[in-house]
């Protein structure tokens, strides 16, 4: 096996899938119902990546500021009419389902690492029939807890019994990068998700342009 490794940990949004759309339609609901102007891909996309609390209370914060005290009965609405609606048009990046099965079919153990909800995540993965690939999946209510917390690495890597320096993070963001050099993994990200800064600063051991180099990255 290339690189010695037996396990390949992917985050979701902006890695694996291009769930922007679903997320910018979703949020602008929510700001719609409280009478707020809807905001652009762009700055949605700068919200997403710290869980869905943090997405909601930034939406609300860049419209005029948060409607009532506390973030949790805005987060339910949220995700009540989010999560049946979250694979509407959110799809794989090109040759993701390939890979996977690429790595898989080498013995791999893959799983994702998301701070999505778990319940969000399992739709998604459901819908685009991408569950088949993971051995797990820890969305942020499985996690004790979420990226750049190492903690979140480590729990799936005891759960797949697969030591730290056997696994390599696949990701597009400062958490999943931050997240895996603290667990010891090592890391490979790519330029074409959803990241708030430089690509190449984020410290990765690999960066890469298409999901489908990946195979040959770890394979060799």
């Amino acid at each position: 096996m290339g690189m010695g490794l037996l396990a390949v940990l992917f985050d979701l949004d902006g890695t694996l899938i291009h769930s922007l759309p679903d997320l910018v339609a979703a949020v602008n609901r929510l700001l719609e119902s409280e009478s707020r102007q809807p905001l652009d891909d762009r700055t949605v996309m700068s919200f997403v990546g710290d869980g869905a609390g943090t997405l909601v209370s930034r939406a609300f914060k860049a419209t005029g500021g948060m409607p009532g005290p506390e973030v949790g009965p805005y987060l339910e609405r949220f995700l009540a009419d989010y999560e049946p609606r979250s694979a509407e048009s959110t799809r794989p990046w090109p040759g993701v389902p390939e890979t996977l099965a690429r790595l898989k079919e080498a013995g791999l153990k893959l799983a994702v690492c998301t701070n999505k909800p778990s319940r969000a995540t399992d739709e998604i993965l459901a819908a685009l029939d991408l569950e088949r690939w993971f051995d797990l999946v820890v969305g942020a209510d499985d996690a004790p807890a979420i990226k750049p917390d190492p903690a979140h690495v480590t729990c799936i890597l005891d759960r797949l019994g697969v030591p730290a320096a056997r696994a390599v993070m696949v990701g597009d963001s400062a958490n999943d990068i931050l997240s895996a050099r603290a667990a010891g993994v090592r890391s490979v990200a790519l330029s074409f998700g959803y990241c708030h800064g430089p690509v190449a600063e984020l410290g990765a051991d690999w960066v890469i342009d298409d999901f489908r180099e990946l195979s040959h990255l770890l394979l060799g």
